[in-house]
């Protein structure tokens, strides 16, 4: 596998909590501490998606994690 190496750097809003590349390492899952879920593509960190914070639950995400092939990821959220 290629080394990485840096291209750019990104000012976020907000500080991450959680950062998990996908397998194929061409997706970025964040999660900030204002609550929010992204996904960032690498090659331009364009946002592929997001999920806003839910403030009725009382849950915070606790962990991030890719299924082995890449199409899909795990949110972990716990009660606080």
């Amino acid at each position: 596998m290629p080394a990485f190496r840096q291209v750019g750097e990104k000012q976020l809003p907000n500080p991450i909590l959680f950062m998990v590349w996908s397998p194929k390492r061409d997706l970025i899952a964040l999660a900030n501490r204002a609550g929010e879920l992204l996904l960032h593509r690498l090659a331009n960190f364009q946002r592929v998606w997001s999920l806003a914070p839910n403030e009725n639950t009382g849950k915070e995400i606790t962990a991030l994690a890719w299924r082995p092939d890449g199409k899909i990821y795990c949110i972990l959220y716990c009660s606080y």
